[in-house]
């Protein structure tokens, strides 16, 4: 099948990794595949070239902006999508020439794809990998509404990447041009670093104890170190302050055998580098070297083997692929209780949920692997068990391909 894929960012967010992932797996399936990018530089499009993923630059704009925007580029960016036609022509003209059989389009934040596909009259398909205004502030140019009217107009397959996602459209999107498809995680983020040191018999014990009578603080504050990890690029949504704000709460309650890592890096808009500011500011109010920036980290594989636990205060995560890649990693979770986040994690299983924005109860799900250590290992073997049964690129690469061969009545190869 020859397939082209329309992406939407410069760098590598998780829609994008997912995106890589899955478009890698496409190609080695045999499946002809090229990508769309509307940035000439950036991560996204180094990456693709890299796993040798041809990639076209066609410059378009989003139909979904920033709701916090003045209206002057509120008004700059409207101007912007009225120039949209000329990137679907462009678009069009290169699925034609390249014989493409379906288009994709990577996230809800972008039509040009979909109308590529009309123009073409190709089937699409339309990855919603966000909820767009609630967790990172997006609104659309014509309205939810009225965007969704278009949205069910083009012939193909809306794929949300949860159970919580598909419910947030289940009144513009009918069940007919919807389907549900987990993202897929690399192979490369497994890494078993328990299940050596325990057998099944003991992990089943351990889990029987745990289900029966749970597990009691035995350990004296502090004589334990714990290092807890937070990843994410600085967005407000994405809460980093909650957990600097448990560290200070663990803090005052006579903990100190613990460390917080917080990796990522501000993106371009002014947003998030004061979001950062204000981040710092708050991990000085604490200890020296109990909060570490890391910044960008290229090679996350490599961090988590030095981590335990990681946390994800994110509000509305849409999947939350990095929570499924710290649980590939042998890592339990520690997550809001919103969002898709609970679709993930199974309370005391692989992990905990904490009441979304409060720090207090983070700081108390913290606080009992600082008390049981012993816990991180018992956790983490099931988190990675969890995702490698969930979460394997595979899976997601089958469900995609079954999708598109759906399109054509199951007759594409």
């Amino acid at each position: 099948m020859n397939i082209l894929y329309v992406a939407h960012e410069r760098n590598l967010g998780g829609a994008s990794k997912s995106l890589i992932t899955m478009v890698s797996d496409m190609k080695q399936r045999g499946h002809t595949v090229a990508v769309i990018l509307p940035f000439r530089s950036g991560q996204v499009g180094r990456s693709l070239k890299e796993a040798g993923i041809p990639v076209k630059h066609i410059f378009f704009g989003w139909w979904m902006m920033p709701k916090a925007w003045n209206p002057l580029p509120k008004f700059l960016f409207r101007v912007l999508y009225l120039a949209e036609p000329f990137a679907v022509r462009r678009i069009a003209s290169f699925a034609r020439k390249n014989h493409t059989q379906l288009i994709h389009s990577n996230s809800s934040a972008i039509d040009v794809g979909a109308r590529a596909a009309l123009r073409c009259a190709l089937p699409h398909v339309w990855h919603f990998r966000e909820f767009g205004d609630i967790d990172y502030g997006l609104s659309y140019l014509m309205g939810r509404e009225k965007s969704m009217r278009r949205a069910r107009i083009v012939p193909g397959k809306i794929v949300f990447i949860s159970k919580c996602l598909r419910h947030y459209y289940e009144k513009e999107i009918p069940d007919e041009c919807a389907e549900v498809i987990y993202n897929g995680i690399s192979e490369k983020y497994l890494n078993e670093k328990y299940e050596a040191e325990r057998n099944e018999t003991d992990i089943a014990q351990m889990n029987s104890a745990y289900k029966a009578q749970g597990r009691q603080a035995d350990n004296a504050h502090g004589q334990n170190t714990v290092t807890f990890l937070i990843a994410g690029n600085f967005h407000e949504g994405k809460h980093q302050e909650l957990a600097i704000e448990a560290c200070r709460i663990l803090r005052e309650q006579g903990f100190g055998g613990f460390l917080l890592l917080i990796a990522g890096a501000p993106s371009a808009l002014k947003s998030s580098k004061l979001f950062e500011a204000h981040l710092r500011a708050k991990a000085r109010e604490l200890p020296e070297g109990m909060v570490t920036f890391t910044g960008h980290v290229s090679d996350m594989v490599k961090l988590r083997k030095t981590t335990d636990v990681e946390l994800v205060c994110s509000g509305m995560e849409a999947f939350g692929r990095v929570t499924a890649e710290a649980m590939l990693s042998s890592n339990p979770v520690i997550g809001a209780d919103s969002g898709a986040t609970p679709e993930l994690i199974t309370d005391g299983e692989n992990g905990f949920l904490f009441q979304s924005g409060n720090a207090d109860a983070l700081a108390e799900k913290m606080r009992y692997f600082l008390e049981c250590p012993e816990e991180v290992s018992r956790m983490g073997i099931n988190a990675c068990r969890y995702a490698k049964e969930h979460f394997p690129a595979r899976l997601n690469t089958d469900a995609v391909e079954q999708l598109y061969r759906g399109l054509f009545g199951g007759d594409k190869r």
